[in-house]
């Protein structure tokens, strides 16, 4: 499964991948090469915004745009149902999305102590948050 290959100290299991799946306002896209997934980004529609529950791209696709380019379809979907905010949590210690989140104009406005789970113990999840006002900072 591609969540377990991006997110091995904490995958989430078929049924609670199924159960997200199956929340009204559930929208989400998936990034191919040829017939193989390589990437996921998993949101939900709360209303006046949207949350970003999931972004993961396989471990041999990182850092070839993959992760930026399903940003920026969650982003215009959310702008597309005209929602005016985008939230999401990152582990403090993911340095590489927290710099994509940043360049795509994430600002954190919150903190939760020992969110993420890791094999050494548990690691803070930063809250970002985006205005919705185009596909990316740039628009």
């Amino acid at each position: 499964m591609l969540h377990r290959a991006c997110f091995p100290d904490d995958p989430w299991q078929p049924q609670e991948m199924a159960r997200v799946m199956a929340l009204v306002g559930f929208f989400g896209r998936v990034a191919w090469e040829g017939d193989e997934p390589t990437g996921f980004a998993l949101a939900l529609d709360l209303g006046a915004e949207c949350e970003l529950l999931a972004l993961g791209v396989a471990p041999e696709r990182r850092r070839a745009g993959t992760g930026a380019a399903l940003l920026r379809a969650i982003c215009a979907e959310a702008l597309r149902r005209r929602r005016d905010r985008i939230f999401l949590e990152v582990a403090a210690d993911n340095t590489a999305a927290r710099a994509l989140y940043a360049g795509e104009g994430f600002i954190q406005i919150g903190r939760r102590a020992n969110y993420y789970r890791r094999a050494a113990g548990r690691v803070d999840a930063l809250v970002l948050c985006r205005e919705i006002t185009g596909v990316s900072p740039s628009t």
